[in-house]
């Protein structure tokens, strides 16, 4: 189809703002990589202003990644935090928003409200803090992955997806005997593969970038996520000597070492991303026009 004057203007205008978009997007997460692989002397002789680097280097990532480095250490317990996390809170939100779904559910608008009543309204963090200690979590490899395990936003998000899945499946399994676990478990799971895999990919997000909770309870750098070790490294403008065991050894300069963190710590979730994307876009549409 033809495209009349005001129509192509409207294109060639879309494309440039889309194409500036994308610069200012791009060119940051660049700019980190092209000064973490610059040496130093050349970064300091260009001020700076590393684009494309003249020359190649991967000390900065030898030095962050060398034997006896915790940052191992610090990526395994990211992993683990992650993944038990991510699993647990699927678990606790799918059986609530299936619960709170079921319109024969007794006092189903109360609990409703009750849980509504936790986004409005909340603790705060040192009545959390104390909870936390009187339950004996503090500093254990436990507490990260409890302290998020339940969102309700995404809660609600689910239910609204669970409602739209027609009563007669979940009425005819019932009449063939199946319990209510056994009915979400076959039926209404593999029908919400969209949902669950945008919340899945939400929590995903939320495990992978926290470092805020291990700041406030956990002091063990043994068992501290890698995001901790990066909010150091850029905070402190210096590598902490408990994050790697180079007696007698001179760090490199700091600006590189910062760039590098970066690069090791947002590498996993930029490559995860594009293969769920489609699942997170197609499940959060289906959520939000339901109900």
């Amino acid at each position: 189809m033809k495209l009349t004057a005001s129509e192509k203007t409207f294109v060639t205008v879309n494309y440039i703002l889309l194409s500036l978009m994308t610069i200012i997007i791009v060119l940051p997460f660049w700019y980190v990589i092209t000064v973490s692989i610059t040496p130093y002397h050349i970064f300091s002789a260009q001020n700076g202003m590393v684009l494309f680097p003249s020359s190649f280097s991967l000390d900065f990532y030898k030095y962050l990644l060398e034997e006896g480095s915790l940052i191992y250490q610090a990526y395994a317990n990211t992993l683990k935090n992650t993944i038990g996390g991510v699993l647990l809170a699927l678990i606790l939100t799918a059986s609530a928003a299936y619960a709170l779904s079921e319109r024969k559910l007794p006092a189903r608008r109360i609990l409703i409200l009750y849980f509504v009543f936790t986004m409005l309204f909340k603790g705060g963090m040192i009545p959390t803090y104390i909870t936390i200690k009187q339950l004996g979590l503090l500093n254990t490899s436990y507490v990260l992955i409890l302290i998020m395990a339940y969102s309700t936003f995404y809660m609600i998000i689910m239910k609204t997806f669970f409602e739209g899945i027609p009563e007669s499946l979940k009425e005819s399994a019932a009449i063939d005997g199946a319990s209510e676990f056994r009915i979400l478990w076959q039926i209404v799971l593999p029908l919400s593969m969209p949902v669950m895999a945008s919340i899945g990919l939400m929590y995903l997000v939320v495990y992978w970038n926290d470092f805020f909770n291990a700041m406030l309870y956990v002091n063990d750098w043994n068992k501290a996520p890698v995001q901790l070790v990066l909010r150091t490294i850029i905070a402190n403008s210096s590598l902490p000597p408990e994050l790697l065991e180079t007696a007698g050894r001179t760090p490199p300069p700091t600006i590189g070492i910062q760039m590098a963190a970066i690069v090791i710590v947002a590498l996993p979730m930029l490559i995860i991303y594009p293969f769920v994307q489609k699942y997170f876009e197609q499940g959060m549409m289906v959520g939000s026009v339901k109900g």
